[in-house]
């Protein structure tokens, strides 16, 4: 579902694979040559954005954004100034792309000159201007029919300012009146110069809301208009920390919208989930035989079709990059996008005399929702709410790998939401899962007959909530037996010497969501034979949640991840009783954000190493990172457990018995091209 606005430029130019002209045009019916709108005001040039230092490959002197509402289409004008400084400049950056809709909008191109020597150039030839088809979203199997202007600039040298302009006129006729944009005020590269602004009828008021800057945009009134504008200068570059949430963006930005309430934004979208629709006679047989069932069970099918008999594939041309399908329609073709999916499974629950509405969710924004302005270009994702017996359900329709069974769904817990009701005036907040619906077990167990001999290795991982979930995709996604053989290049990581014994054993209980993978290894050397006997028992499982943060000093949080609960234990059954029991201890490292424990216990023969994790919250607070990493590092300390055993008493036959063993393994493994 493409939530999200359609208009796309790029005026700093990458290109990461070939696209095919789709033609060829001296002007088109996408795009002409015009000159600049009487309505923009032109920017006074700075001498810092007149010509560059030439310290950078590249410079950006001047960003200018302009927007019209004062007529029925849209109207966005940019002004860019860029000096390209040496080879590696010119080789990056001589090139325009331009992104538009032709569903709605068309092209204008105004100047494009090169300044040399101080001496202005014509380099805008319409014979050279290309318009290719692109999908940005092909790779989420979306597709809204985006196309984009490119123009490879003749001749340009080191030293050269490319300084040129250009509109995209019209806007999606889906948003009616609203008005809603973001524009950026920060990028990955220093500007000399930004100036923004918009122009709107009196009649037309707009809230704004700057993020991350102290300032506030000036207002000033032109007869029945007014101007909003911003002015920045020497606006430095801004890098994400890496690893940060999706919610916490570090570049600033500028917000406008029309709507003064979320209760308004659902007004908007409550239309649009109100296709004309005239049910199908395939689509009332479908109603028909969930009708016959008992609800629940009626629910539950109703929920699986549209999840799993659905495939995902967003057509978002025009109107349909937020309107849905007709139901019927999604029915006959057998694939919608999210929305699409939604609309279709309220539609059913309706029909079933279950209360259910379209939610729109951000899996960007998340719990942050209400701290930006109302707007429809907040979302970029559709699941559904049903309630039933008193209790609400957030099923996401777009998630195929899911528990059957109702309650044991995992919710689609995307933070704040807008229910597309008659009656929502606020965003509500979607419960948010706890580790104890999130879990994996993990039970290690190491049977040794002697000191000598391969060593049996059993794995028992049992997943429940979302990593069930996220295991039923991962197997959907490969075989079986691709499975099993990452699993086998897995744990050599830490035995280099094991092998597979037997085939991986999956018990998917899709009714309790409850997800049970079971291997078996032999590890051949894992006694090591030095000047004593030496053994490692290491807690993986664990290893891969205490993960470190590549950076330290930070401006944003550093992601977690869901809430997830991990138990590892690890069981080595000796040959005889070794007496360990001095070893026993228990350890435990906790603060806000995660709670690690350790035991180590040896009872009759079997020494018990166990390890569990649990993340308290979602992310860490950039300004507690560094003791988070102390904490960290000292719980990767005990990850492993090492121990040499003194005279490991061992009749000599043990050593010819290892040897043939090993000798079978070896063969059978030469034979079978590790284990495929």
């Amino acid at each position: 579902m493409l939530l999200s606005r359609l208009y796309v430029l790029l005026f700093l130019s990458f290109v990461g694979a070939f696209v095919a002209p789709s033609s060829f045009a001296a002007e088109s019916p996408l795009w002409r040559l015009s000159s600049k709108p009487q309505w923009v005001k032109d920017a006074v040039l700075s001498a810092d954005s007149r010509e560059g230092q030439g310290i950078e490959s590249m410079e950006v002197l001047l960003s200018d954004t302009q927007v019209s509402l004062l007529n029925q289409d849209v109207h966005y004008y940019r002004h860019l100034r860029i000096q390209l400084n040496d080879k590696v400049g010119v080789d990056e950056n001589s090139d325009i792309y331009i992104g538009f809709n032709p569903e709605f909008q068309h092209l204008e191109l105004h100047h494009i000159e090169i300044i040399r020597d101080g001496q202005a150039e014509n380099r805008l030839y319409p014979e050279d201007v290309r318009i290719v088809d692109i999908e940005p979203e092909q790779h989420n199997k979306l597709y809204s029919g985006q196309k984009q202007l490119q123009l490879w600039l003749r001749d340009i040298r080191a030293g050269d300012i490319v300084d040129y302009s250009f509109s995209v006129v019209g806007e999606n006729p889906v948003f009616g009146q609203h008005f809603s944009h973001t524009f950026s005020l920060g990028w990955n590269v220093p500007v000399k110069q930004v100036e923004v602004s918009i122009i709107s009828p009196k009649s037309q008021p707009l809230h704004n809301q700057i993020n991350r800057l102290e300032l506030q945009p000036k207002q000033h009134s032109e007869q029945q208009r007014v101007r909003y504008s911003l002015s920045l200068s020497d606006v430095p570059a801004y890098f994400d920390d890496g690893e940060n949430p999706s919610w916490q963006n570090i570049s600033p930005s500028w917000q406008v919208s029309s709507f003064d309430s979320w209760g308004a934004v659902a007004q908007w979208a409550e239309q649009l989930f109100q296709p004309a629709h005239t049910p199908s006679a395939a689509f009332q047989q479908w109603l028909a035989e969930l009708q016959k069932q008992p609800t629940k069970l009626a629910i539950e099918e109703a929920i699986r079709f549209v999840q799993q008999d659905i495939r995902y594939l967003g057509v978002e041309i025009g109107q349909n990059s937020h309107r849905p399908q007709a139901p019927s329609a999604v029915l006959s073709n057998r694939y919608g996008d999210c929305k699409d999916k939604s609309l279709l499974l309220v539609k059913a629950l309706n029909a079933l005399d279950v209360e259910a509405y379209p939610v729109l969710v951000s899996s960007y924004l998340r719990d942050t929702l209400s701290e930006h302005l109302p707007s429809y270009n907040a979302f970029n994702h559709a699941i559904v709410l049903l309630r039933y017996r008193q209790q609400d359900y957030w099923i996401d329709p777009t998630n195929a790998y899911q528990a059957s069974l109702l309650e044991s769904i995992v919710p689609a817990a995307f933070g704040q939401a807008l229910v597309v009701k008659p009656s929502t005036q606020e965003l509500v907040a979607i419960p948010e899962l706890t580790a104890a619906d999130n879990t994996l077990s993990v039970e290690q167990v190491f049977i040794a007959s002697d000191f000598r001999s391969p060593v049996q290795f059993k794995v028992s991982s049992v997943f429940t909530g979302l990593e069930a979930d996220r295991m039923r995709y991962q197997l959907a996604n490969q075989s079986q037996q691709r499975l099993a053989k990452s699993s086998v290049d897995y744990y050599q990581r830490f035995y280099p010497s094991l092998s597979r014994l037997g085939d991986m054993e999956v018990n998917d209980d899709v009714i309790s969501n409850r997800l049970q993978i079971s291997e078996q290894y032999l590890v051949k050397n894992f006694w090591e034979q030095q000047e004593q006997t030496v053994f490692h028992l290491i807690a993986n499982s664990v290893e891969h949640y205490l993960k470190l943060p590549k950076k330290l000093n930070r401006q944003q949080a550093y992601l977690l991840g869901p809430l997830v609960s991990v138990q590892q234990n690890i069981t080595l059954q000796l040959p005889y009783d070794i007496d360990f029991t001095s070893l026993n201890q228990q350890q435990e490292l906790q603060d806000d954000y995660f709670k690690w424990q350790s035991r180590f216990d040896y009872q009759n023969r079997l020494i018990r190493y166990q390890q569990s994790y649990q993340n308290k919250a979602i992310a860490v607070k950039a300004e507690d990172v560094k003791d988070y990493a102390k904490l960290i590092r000292q719980a990767r300390k005990h990850l492993e457990f090492a121990y040499s055993i003194d005279h490991a008493a061992e009749d000599k036959a043990y050593d010819s018995m290892a040897k043939l063993v090993n000798y079978l393994l070896d063969k059978k493994q030469a034979q079978q091209g590790e284990w495929q």
